[in-house]
């Protein structure tokens, strides 16, 4: 599943879009007003009080291509281009309804309080605490295991094992992945992730790898120097 900063950079691929006129597709009729991504779903707003909803989904993607060219189920051709959205979800909504139940989201105004507050509220291991976007909007599999193993936390820990120090500690490194994410053009730094086996880059002792959660993504960590 695309991560949050994945949805950050294709909001902002479709700015050229913002102040045209939708000529054919979702929201056709509008004039586009914003896009903004929110977690790991996407937002295009126009004036008549429609918005577009997307969630990507495992292989979801958002293309701007030049006008008249776009190909798909779902584009909207203007005279700036056409963008091309593909996702589990792609709908349109009135935009006072827009109710997308996260938590605090780490690459816009991230309010800690509220985030400690929420991963709280159920003392469940954090690795799949973190990936919940009801706590954390925009933390997928690969910032997970990064962040937890830069912060030196087993992902199968309890939350209530943790202080808020060390909970504090993995939003802000997962904050830092995404932003570093977003100024490379997509591209997350990778030291653990899919490396089950070799070597951790920090003390040397065999990354390991197992399912979890409902979902049973595959989390990875050094239980020598995680705990």
């Amino acid at each position: 599943m695309p991560e949050g900063h994945s949805l950050e950079i294709a909001s902002r691929r479709l700015r050229p879009l913002v102040g045209e006129a939708v000529q054919e597709g979702p929201l056709s009729g509008a004039t586009v007003v914003s896009v903004e991504a929110r977690g790991k779903n996407l937002l295009v707003h126009g004036d008549d009080g429609r918005s577009l909803h997307a969630h990507l989904g495992m292989h979801g993607s958002v293309r701007l291509r030049p006008a008249g060219t776009g190909r798909g189920r779902h584009v909207l051709r203007t005279a700036a281009g056409d963008a091309v959205i593909r996702g589990t979800i792609v709908r349109v909504v009135p935009s006072s309804r827009v109710r997308l139940a996260l938590g605090p989201d780490l690459l816009k105004d991230f309010d800690a309080e509220e985030y400690l507050r929420r991963v709280r509220i159920v003392d469940r291991p954090v690795g799949e605490a973190i990936m919940d976007q009801r706590v954390l909007a925009g933390i997928g599999n690969i910032v997970k295991s990064e962040a937890l193993w830069e912060c030196r936390i087993d992902p199968f820990a309890p939350v209530s094992q943790l202080d808020d120090v060390r909970l504090r500690a993995v939003a802000e490194v997962s904050g830092r992945i995404l932003r570093e994410g977003v100024a490379a053009g997509g591209r997350l730094p990778k030291r653990i992730y899919r490396r089950a086996g070799r070597p951790c880059p920090r003390c040397g002792g065999p990354i390991s790898s197992a399912p979890q959660g409902e979902q049973r993504r595959t989390s990875y960590w050094c239980p020598a120097c995680c705990v």
